[in-house]
């Protein structure tokens, strides 16, 4: 077990390190290329998974229930317990439901379970990308934009992709070979960018970040448990669930609270202490999942 944690784990942290002491050195600027993998890259990996996975819709539908579950049953857990934090329940609420999913987890789970992770990967980074930007955001701002349900292009991504696997429809390879191509590149470029990141932060509030780092584990794990009890996923589904509740607050959480003014500097520890933690917390989870 402990030679397939440091296989699945030791990838992620080896790209994250490399863009993070190469931001260091070099400090390029990478707004245009986040862009263009955000932009791009995302929704075409988004479309060219899901089209190629054959669906059961029962196990489909359990399974991101049992996501959007986590997401709002670790938020009402972790409602309570913001004063020891020392931070706000408006601040703490999106760091503890929402997580690094994108750079995280989607390496994550495909190194855990190969190609076949894919799909339920991009479906909770789907999922938790909605909640995010309404539900997150709502939190934080006090007002809950749903523009952002219709106007996302990884619903539509979502949408397309879906369809074309319950119709059995296919790309030709002239046009399927470039999108798997631009699809490929997305999971280097997310943890270079992570660790590029992560290497200009700056860590405040440090107490407030170990303390909130406890609470995102520690609620996530007991909300995904009390859901293990009664929705029966089995397999790659209930190793995904388990690997995205052990995942470190989402960065993007640091952008809103910085937008909204919602003690962004609590935040920012938050983020970065979680990623810290992440180096036990993401071999527990890998332990929990293969259980």
């Amino acid at each position: 077990m402990i030679e397939k944690i440091v296989e699945i784990t030791l990838p992620i942290f080896v790209v994250a390190l490399i863009g993070f002491f190469y931001a260091r050195a070099v400090k390029p600027d990478l707004a245009g290329a986040n862009k263009l993998v955000v932009d791009i890259a995302l929704p075409i990996l988004i479309f060219t998974s899901l089209s190629t996975k054959e669906f059961n819709p029962q196990t489909a539908a359990l399974f991101s229930a049992a996501a959007v579950l986590l997401i709002v049953l670790s938020g009402l857990l972790a409602y309570p317990l913001s004063r020891l934090s020392g931070a706000s329940w408006r601040a703490l609420l999106p760091c503890v439901m929402f997580t690094n999913v994108g750079p995280v987890g989607i390496p994550l789970i495909v190194l855990a379970y190969g190609p076949a992770g894919l799909a339920p990967a991009v479906v909770l980074l789907v999922l938790s990308n909605i909640l995010h930007f309404t539900l997150g955001a709502g939190l934080m701002s006090g007002r809950v934009d749903w523009r952002m349900v219709y106007a996302n292009p990884l619903v539509w991504a979502t949408l397309l992709g879906i369809g074309f696997s319950q119709l059995q429809w296919s790309l030709p390879s002239w046009a399927g070979a470039p999108l798997n191509m631009i699809g490929s590149i997305l999971v280097p470029m997310m943890l270079l960018s992570l660790g590029a990141r992560l290497s200009s932060s700056q860590v405040s509030d440090v107490k407030v970040g170990i303390l909130s780092a406890l609470i995102v584990l520690g609620t996530r794990l007991v909300a995904t448990w009390l859901i293990l009890q009664f929705l029966p996923l089995h397999g790659i589904e209930r190793g995904a669930l388990i690997l995205f509740a052990c995942m470190p607050a989402a960065v993007f959480n640091f952008m809103l609270a910085d937008r909204f003014h919602c003690e962004p500097n609590k935040v920012a520890s938050m983020v970065i202490v979680g990623h810290v933690a992440s180096l036990v917390c993401l071999p527990l989870g890998i332990w929990l999942a293969f259980m």
